[in-house]
């Protein structure tokens, strides 16, 4: 929506609103409509390409000094579009634990954007654990996740990284407060269930890794501007 208004005479206006009126006519297109303002003034109130017409014609016709076209702001925010990357493993879902863990993030006001079960190989898993391959445990680590289905997620949301984190609690189980998903899920290190990104740029990594980009949706949830401002 957008309004045009100018101070004129009140022979100007009659003259003006005939003008407006007839360039309105020829936009039959576009809704639009004339109200009627206080004495010494007239607002044109039209959608998309109108209000530029009458604006001229009123310029052709002479209608006295000509206003400011302002369109209105933006009502809403844009969601922030940060992903993080999770993937349930072998003993979560093993367990019946996906749809819990699904259920956590939704109704936290996450966005699920791509996710698939898969058997992840060794090359994969060399890779995404690449940091790792140092440490006595990795042999043991990548045999485990390569054991049986992972389901892999990307989800999307304001500060999803760092929040998806403390969703899922410490790495060691027996260190995670009760409420998050390792905390109420699991006990052991070696079976904690689930995996998450630790940063955005490792997050973008592992994403790439795992999702080719034609895989990754993009799309609004209904209820989106009831859980970011």
């Amino acid at each position: 929506m957008a309004s045009l208004r100018s101070k004129l005479s009140g022979s100007t206006i009659r003259t003006c609103g005939n003008v407006i009126r007839r360039s309105l006519s020829t936009q039959s297109s576009q809704k639009s409509f004339v109200v009627p303002a206080i004495a010494s003034s007239i607002a044109v109130i039209t959608a998309g390409g109108t209000a530029a017409y009458a604006y001229n014609q009123m310029k052709n016709n002479n209608c006295g000094i000509l206003p400011v076209l302002e369109a209105s702001a933006p009502t809403t925010k844009a969601a922030a579009r940060e992903r993080t990357f999770i993937m349930i493993k072998p003993d979560g879902v093993k367990r019946g634990l996906v749809a819990d863990i699904i259920k956590r993030f939704e109704q936290r006001g996450y966005k699920l954007v791509a996710m698939k079960m898969m058997m992840a190989d060794m090359p994969l898993l060399s890779e995404h654990y690449g940091d790792l391959k140092s440490k006595p445990f990795f042999p043991g680590l990548v045999k485990f996740i390569s054991s049986g289905p992972v389901v892999a997620m990307v989800w999307e949301g304001k500060s999803v990284v760092k929040q998806g984190r403390q969703m899922l609690g410490e790495t060691n189980p027996l260190a995670s407060k009760p409420g998050s998903i390792r905390g109420d899920f699991s006990i052991d290190l070696g079976r904690n269930v689930i995996h998450g990104s630790d940063s955005v740029e490792s997050a973008n990594t592992e994403i790439s890794l795992w999702f080719k980009e034609s895989e990754l949706m993009n799309y609004t949830l209904p209820l989106e501007s009831m859980v970011f401002e």
